[in-house]
Parts: C-alpha cells; sequence; structure tokens
C-alpha cells in the first residue's frame, strides 16, 4: 500500500537529524500532543481538546503516531496522519517520519474513483457522446487527489517545523544585540 502511495505521490518518508537526545523529543512531543488515537472518529473532537496540545496521537518511548489537530473553524482541512520512529546515531538523534494520508481519506479517493470508473462504463455502455457526467466526475477526483498531496506536503513542513522549534527551544544560545536598549 505504501508503494502504491508513494508511486502517486501520497506518502512521503523523510530522515531527520536534530540535535537533541531521544528521551527530550519524546518528552517534547508528549507535551505537544494530546494522547488519544488519531482516526477521524473520536469521543473526543479536535476542537474540545486544550489549545495547548498541537497534535492527537500516541507518542512511544522510540516511535509515535501523531496528527494535527483540527481548530474550531478549519473545516475543509485533511491533515496527513504522521509516523515516526526515533534513534541515536552519532552521537545525534535522527526522525525517521513518513506522511500518509488518514484511512478516510483513503477510501474518500476510492470511492470517488469508483464514481468515475462507473460514470465512463455508463458512458461507454449507452454510447452516449455526453462527457459532462465524466467531466464533472474527473474534475471530483482530481480536486480531492491534488487537495490530498498538499496537505501532504503541508503536514511534511509543520512537522519539519516543530522539530526545528524543539532543537532552537533546547539551545541555550542568549542573542547579544549590537545596541543597548535601556537609557
Amino acid at each position: 500500500m505504501n508503494s502504491f502511495c508513494q508511486s502517486i505521490g501520497l506518502y512521503t518518508h523523510k530522515n531527520i537529524e536534530i540535535d537533541i537526545n531521544t528521551a527530550e523529543v519524546i518528552e517534547r512531543l508528549r507535551k505537544i500532543t494530546y494522547p488519544t488515537h488519531t482516526t477521524f472518529i473520536s469521543l473526543i473532537s479536535d476542537p474540545a481538546i486544550p489549545t495547548r496540545f498541537k497534535y492527537r496521537g500516541v507518542v512511544y518511548e522510540k516511535n509515535f503516531t501523531i496528527k494535527k489537530r483540527r481548530r474550531f473553524f478549519d473545516i475543509n482541512l485533511n491533515y496527513p496522519v504522521i509516523k515516526g520512529s526515533l534513534y541515536d546515531q552519532n552521537n545525534r538523534t535522527t526522525v525517521s517520519t513518513a506522511c500518509i494520508p488518514s484511512f478516510f481519506q483513503i477510501v474518500t479517493l476510492v470511492l470517488l474513483l469508483g464514481f468515475f470508473l462507473v460514470a465512463v462504463t455508463v458512458n461507454i455502455k449507452n454510447g452516449v457522446q455526453d462527457f459532462s457526467f465524466i467531466a464533472v466526475s474527473a474534475l471530483m477526483l482530481g480536486t480531492q487527489y491534488f487537495v490530498l498531496k498538499r496537505e501532504i506536503i503541508k503536514g511534511k513542513y509543520d512537522f519539519k517545523r516543530e522539530l526545528d522549534h524543539m532543537v532552537q527551544k533546547s539551545s541555550n544560545t542568549v542573542l547579544h544585540y549590537p545596541y543597548s536598549t535601556s537609557l
């Protein structure tokens, strides 16, 4: 399944090296992740989760499965599921992440593909040269595909930015300004 999703552009895999140890990464991920499953059916809706949590999912000692939580007015956003594992290599932590669409998003894409195939077979079987039904179903399928692809790219970028923020937060650098602000 992953190879098929990768071939059509709906699966990305990336290794990210960071300068924080594994225990600290896990601790920081747990601080921003509400402990629940990542499916679209849940007892707690995303807007009901406290605002300090950016993600929902499970974080274990060496791996995690998270999904960005929806805000109150995020109606049309389909956030991907981010699965990852952590391991130490050469005094650095390597985070291996994979962004995939959720089960609900895959089912929606398959249903739209079925709708398109039904439109094509009905049009061919009846011998009618009316392509408006095929065009509408192709437009719906194409739109869903490109929306999923965009959300996977955006989800990967947001998680990479979150990891960069963790690294920046952990470094104890003091910013020195060239001019004094005191009078």
